[in-house]
């Protein structure tokens, strides 16, 4: 068993000083995520019983058949790209392909990101696809959008895409909340698109979020996202869980690079996101889903070996015992397990997120 601290992403996104519970310091600059495991791109710092440092991540000490999730703290002052993520079969492709000289860094890494959000405050997100009669009323309400119609009808959704990102003006743009009010739809997803807009007046992919189904989620309440659907999170601090992997294809709402076609080969229309309203015992399962998670606030809960494990604290106290160790988390930091490590128990007296791999 061991312990680590989230690494740090100051992505341009993220709330001032957002994630300083967690990350034990305050930066006067964005802090958009913390991530807690072993990928290449931020591979958790193993720290000691004082909460120091020890020089080591945890990538020294197993690799990515041992730790297959990867955990983040996620604050989000404003909308994340539009965004979806390769199944696994066209993550592998992708990566070897562009392992030619020459041929565009799409993907970072060769598996499949699935991945679910906990909402620990209220939480925006865009998610999924829009009733198809809603998207007809926005797009009836846009300028120049008469050719996406036409699309939309023929069933054609690559297209669709297309034809929105091509008529992504300033205009169409800032007409997006008065299309929404148009349409019908309610206060808080108007408010969302007047969100999009202020953010991003020039960026054409946000005339994609038309598409895309809005949500909002309340504390604890969750939303479980598949490769292959399209999101976007719009707002809010929340816990993510996912496969350990990197891999995000961009259509827009963000100044990295955007890979359109890669985008729409990647999409799945026959998958929703799941939607977790009701906790049923404090167990968050989504339907084959490749992790399992429970938002333990008190008591004590047995952690069984044969499959890894990872316990961050959100807030409280929490202590974590194994025939290896006994282990004080204090907020930020996570006990980690690998499959053969031995049982463990924790007592939490707060929040604690437990998290295990289904994948033995």
């Amino acid at each position: 068993m061991l312990v680590v601290r989230g690494a740090i992403k100051d992505y341009d996104w993220g709330m001032t000083d957002g994630l300083a519970p967690w990350a034990g310091e305050s930066t006067g600059g964005p802090q958009a995520e913390l991530w807690f495991g072993v990928h290449p791109g931020g591979p958790s710092p193993l720290v000691d019983a004082d909460g120091d440092e020890t020089g080591e991540v945890l990538a020294d000490k197993f690799d990515i058949a041992a730790i297959p999730l990867l955990v983040k703290l996620l604050a989000a002052a404003r909308p994340l790209s539009v965004q979806v993520h390769p199944p696994l079969s066209a993550a592998a492709a992708g990566w070897q392909a562009q392992q030619t000289s020459g041929a565009p860094r799409v993907l970072s890494d060769p598996f499949e990101k699935t991945e679910m959000l906990i909402a620990l405050e209220p939480f925006e997100a865009f998610a999924g696809w829009r009733d198809r009669e809603q998207v007809i009323a926005m797009l009836t309400e846009i300028d120049g959008a008469q050719g996406a119609l036409k699309l939309l009808a023929a069933g054609d959704l690559g297209g669709v895409i297309r034809a929105l990102l091509a008529i992504g003006t300033k205009e169409c743009i800032a007409s997006l909340a008065a299309a929404a009010s148009s349409a019908g739809l309610s206060a808080a997803q108007v408010a969302a698109y007047v969100t999009v807009a202020d953010n991003y007046p020039d960026d054409p992919g946000a005339l994609v979020t038309v598409l895309l189904d809005y949500l909002s989620l309340a504390a604890g309440e969750a939303i479980y996202v598949p490769a292959g659907v399209p999101h976007s999170y719009i707002r809010g601090i929340g816990l993510e869980v996912m496969t350990s992997s990197d891999n995000v294809i961009r259509l827009g709402l963000t100044s990295k690079p955007v890979f359109v076609e890669h985008a729409i080969a990647a999409l799945r229309p026959d998958l929703d996101p799941q939607i977790v309203r009701a906790v049923h015992g404090d167990i968050l399962w989504p339907v084959n889903s490749p992790f399992v998670v429970r938002m333990l606030t008190e008591g004590s809960e047995r952690i069984p070996m044969g499959a890894y494990r990872i316990l961050l604290l959100i807030e409280g106290t929490a202590v974590v015992v194994s025939d290896a160790a006994e282990i004080t988390l204090r907020p930020g930091t996570a006990a980690v397990m690998a499959a053969d490590d031995p049982d463990a128990y924790v007592e939490a007296d707060g929040l604690v997120a437990i998290i295990q791999s289904t994948e033995r």
